[in-house]
């Protein structure tokens, strides 16, 4: 049986969306940079891996998904991840409900995936909004925090998805199945 790469991530909505999707255009306009649209949503990523199986996720997260009513995330503020790439992206508080989540799709994922991605555990798990990634050369990188000093974006909002991502080549990751949050 083929190896299907997935994921498990929340679609951002509204203000937060438009300034995601503002941002993602500035970066690859101004620093070249647009590895992150591969996956054409702004979004919250919890978890993934590599499985056998997408219908058994499936049919689990859709049952996990219906256990979980609409949270709330708070973004404060721009920050950055040195390695393994360079990264920019915006701050996601961590609440008391975000890590118990977490760990929930933490743990389905490693019930049925063969191997789970490692930044993404709960021990390394930093929950962002990422800006530009990747293919933001270093002189770029240092260029855009420096422009970013004074930007300092704020927003609360409720999430109300969860969806399980595929990737169908190493370029193209698309929405495998959304579950509404209720």
């Amino acid at each position: 049986m083929k190896l299907i790469k997935v994921g498990v991530v929340s679609i951002l909505e509204g203000d937060v969306y438009k300034e995601t999707k503002r941002m993602w255009r500035l970066f690859e306009r101004k620093y070249n940079s647009r590895v992150i649209q591969n996956f054409p949503h702004s979004h919250l990523s919890f978890q993934g891996g590599i499985c056998e199986d997408i219908k058994l996720i499936d049919v689990n997260l859709r049952k996990l998904s219906a256990s979980i009513k609409p949270f709330l995330i708070k973004i404060e503020g721009i920050n950055t991840f040195q390695k393994p790439d360079p990264a920019i992206f915006m701050e996601v508080v961590r609440t008391k409900t975000l890590p118990r989540i977490h760990k929930r799709v933490d743990s389905l994922l490693q019930k049925f995936c063969s191997q789970t991605f490692r930044l993404y555990s709960p021990q390394n798990w930093h929950p962002h909004v990422t800006l530009a990634c990747e293919d933001l050369i270093q002189s770029s990188f240092q260029e855009a925090k420096k422009d970013l000093e004074n930007y300092h974006p704020r927003y609360k909002f409720k999430v109300r998805n969860l969806c399980l991502v595929k990737w169908y080549d190493k370029d193209k990751i698309r929405i495998y199945k959304k579950y509404v949050l209720e």
